[in-house]
């Protein structure tokens, strides 16, 4: 019953912020279950394979979720989301593959230095925080193409939903945190698929996993999260929409490091 009353509570919280920052769910779920997951009979060296197949599970609901509420305010940039897309899943494949051959340690490492780097540039460039009134400025489709790949492949070996990623490098493009956001949530929808696809495949090789995986998917989490999802996502979607985009900008960055702190003291 305890661990239902987190998995909702938890829930709420990963809707709140997929739909207000574009988290996608990973930077609440992966230190959570991290911390429960050797509680509830998976193994030790499984444990951050199965938070990050989780978080990947959940991130497909709340992401179609927040995309659809935004999409009603009229905050997504479709025309973005077309050109990165496809390259994102390419490198979401790639990731998802490759994970299985990275030892959960090292995941939760790079996991910690991915945020660290995005804390310290998003500070170091201030354009990150003050955008101006410049038209927004996106890169051709080579560059905008390689990008997506990487962003694809660090995001679904991290299970972070990509957003740690794509919204500084839309900030750089002169968008305001209400649209990058919002495109942040439709763009780990290929992540979020290809990397559970992956996870349920690859988990189900592995013998020592409890009753209640689907793969490296951890049920219970997953549906308790998902609950609690449909009561975040619509807060957050409404939050994000009257947020003034300067104080948008460095609550964002004060989560990162939260987040941050979380993990490296687990």
């Amino acid at each position: 019953m305890y661990s239902i009353a987190v998995f909702l509570g938890m829930g709420v919280l990963t809707g709140f912020l997929s739909s207000m920052f574009g988290f996608g769910g990973g930077f609440v779920v992966i230190p959570v279950l991290y911390l429960l997951l050797p509680h509830l009979h998976v193994p030790h060296f499984l444990v951050m394979h199965v938070a990050v197949g989780t978080s990947l599970a959940i991130m497909i609901v709340n992401a179609l979720n927040s995309t659809i509420s935004h999409h009603r305010q009229h905050h997504i940039l479709w025309f973005i989301f077309f050109r990165m897309a496809p390259a994102i899943a390419v490198g979401s494949l790639i990731g998802g593959l490759v994970s299985p051959f990275i030892g959960g340690n090292i995941l939760r490492y790079l996991f910690i230095l991915f945020v660290v780097y995005t804390i310290i540039s998003s500070l170091v460039k201030k354009t990150f925080i003050d955008i101006g009134d410049h038209d927004i400025k996106i890169p051709n489709r080579v560059k905008t193409s390689f990008l997506g790949t990487g962003i694809g492949f660090i995001a679904t070996l991290l299970g972070i939903g990509g957003s740690v990623l794509t919204i500084p490098f839309l900030r750089s493009c002169k968008l305001k945190m209400v649209n990058a956001v919002s495109l942040a949530t439709p763009l780990s929808l290929p992540i979020a698929i290809v990397g559970t696809i992956t996870s349920v495949f690859t988990g189900m090789q592995q013998p020592d996993l409890p009753s209640w995986c689907f793969g490296f998917v951890y049920i219970p989490a997953f549906i308790g999260m998902v609950i609690g999802g449909f009561i975040g996502v619509p807060i957050g979607s409404r939050v994000a929409h009257h947020m003034p985009d300067r104080l948008f900008s460095r609550i964002y960055i004060v989560l990162l490091v939260v987040v941050v702190i979380t993990m490296i003291f687990e």
